[in-house]
């Protein structure tokens, strides 16, 4: 079978190639350029890049690369300025893997006639009668099920991840044991399009029409400071704010259409749901009431809720109030069985 491997020169695509070569497919490796072209992200891609052929060479296996720079700016980069423009907290690894990963490069992979395109992800891909849809990875730690809620049917349909059911530990055990050459390469952290995570400045560079300076208001309205643009500040956040009280105040909520921001006290941070912008099903289609798990964030510890459908959102009612949640964010529905049941953007909470 031929198959497409996402290559980013890191150990589990290297990995995750080195497997399915072992299996007799034949392999082609694909990186993607997708940062903005300028001196550091040059010389990231380059030796990503230089990573990713010499694993190639070392396997055995054909190697390209493709710019996909423009494409990645208008969908992961500039929907990300904006969203934090408007107040809210985007996860831009999940539209990337929606649009770029099993989007662009799936189209590339199929222009190419391979039959299937493999990544690294921590996840584990499930077919029931056709129904395709993904389950947490046993490697709790480095699960990355969350982010891959949006990918659709026909995307799921011609898509594999050969490590999902391996713990980190054992992706690097086989590195070593097939001396691939980035057996001992670091793992990245980090938004890749912002390298040194400092996203105030990012959304500065890359946003002409910054908002304004604005007020800081308690819950009752009272006015207890001012704020330097909204994109500065995050649900939940107490830090930087720049105001004096006697007991501590946190980010409760962020209003852009009178560009101001909420303060309250950490017990006033709790909320009780919330409502999606969108509604996207995997495992099944959600309809009527379920009760289920539910992540806001990837490393967040699941908590329980129930959640009904409103045509093409989702409204979902915790059974224990939880703070920290954000619009920007996004919703992950599990069963007990830690299959994703589906998902959607926050569009707020109550």
């Amino acid at each position: 079978m031929k198959i497409a491997v996402a290559m980013s020169g890191g150990v589990d695509s290297a990995v995750t190639a080195a497997l399915l070569k072992e299996e007799g497919h034949e392999i082609i490796g694909i990186t993607a350029r997708f940062l903005p072209y300028n001196d550091i992200n040059d010389q990231i891609y380059k030796a990503n890049v230089n990573d990713a052929k010499a694993i190639a060479e070392k396997l055995g296996f054909k190697h390209i690369e493709v710019d996909l720079v423009d494409d990645f700016y208008q969908n992961v980069i500039s929907p990300f300025c904006s969203e934090y423009l408007r107040g809210k907290t985007p996860n831009p690894c999940i539209i990337c893997n929606r649009y770029m990963k099993f989007g662009k490069l799936l189209d590339i992979a199929k222009n190419m006639n391979c039959h299937l395109i493999a990544t690294g992800h921590y996840a584990i891909k499930k077919n029931n009668n056709e129904r395709f849809y993904i389950s947490a990875s046993p490697d709790v730690k480095r699960d990355q099920s969350y982010f891959l809620y949006m990918i659709s049917q026909e995307q799921l349909r011609y898509t594999i991840f050969p490590i999902g059911s391996y713990s980190k530990n054992e992706i690097r055990e086989i590195a070593i044991q097939k001396n691939i050459p980035v057996k001992n390469k670091p793992d990245s952290q980090e938004i890749c399009f912002i390298p040194d995570n400092d996203y105030i400045s990012f959304i500065e560079k890359n946003t002409s029409n910054l908002p304004p300076q604005g007020q800081i208001v308690d819950i009752s309205g009272k006015i207890i400071g001012h704020h330097n643009g909204i994109y500065r500040y995050t649900i939940g956040q107490r830090r930087g704010m720049g105001i004096s009280s006697p007991v501590p105040l946190y980010v409760k909520e962020i209003d852009p259409e009178k560009n101001r921001i909420i303060a309250s006290t950490k017990e006033e941070l709790n909320v009780f749901g919330l409502e999606t912008a969108n509604a996207f099903d995997m495992k099944m289609i959600i309809s009527g009431k379920i009760k289920a798990k539910i992540k806001c964030r990837s490393t967040q510890s699941p908590f329980y809720g129930t959640i009904e459908r409103h045509n093409n959102r989702f409204l979902v009612q915790f059974d224990e109030p939880q703070s920290g949640i954000s619009p920007g964010q996004s919703a992950v529905f599990y069963d007990e069985g830690n299959d994703v049941l589906g998902g959607g953007v926050i569009e707020k909470t109550f």
